[in-house]
């Protein structure tokens, strides 16, 4: 019961987040209905986990990870030669690889 109310508040807070990209902890509190300290707590560990970064203040997205781009990029530039040889299995894997690669930079 405990960690569904702590899931429940972080993803408030990311979908907080994901509208409008800054909020500050009273935003956050208000939200979440939760005291300045479990708001940290639970910042604190949506920050260790890479989703949101912790600024002054407040909290704001996480940085898209590079390499996540660069990955989906490559995924995708490939794919036009897949489909020319007709190769159906590694189309299914090159657009399943891209997808993964979609949801690590959502989160």
């Amino acid at each position: 019961m405990i960690h569904e109310l702590a899931a429940q508040r972080r993803q408030s807070i990311l979908e907080l987040v994901a509208q409008r990209e800054y909020a500050t902890i009273a935003e956050v509190k208000a939200v979440t209905g939760a005291s300045a300290s479990t708001v940290h707590r639970d910042l604190a560990h949506l920050a260790k986990a890479g989703v949101v970064r912790r600024i002054r203040g407040g909290v704001t997205r996480a940085a898209k990870p590079v390499e996540a781009v660069a990955e989906l990029r490559n995924r995708l530039v490939s794919l036009p030669r897949v489909l020319d040889r007709g190769d159906l299995a590694a189309v299914h894997r090159l657009l399943t690889q891209a997808l993964l690669a979609c949801e690590r930079l959502r989160r």
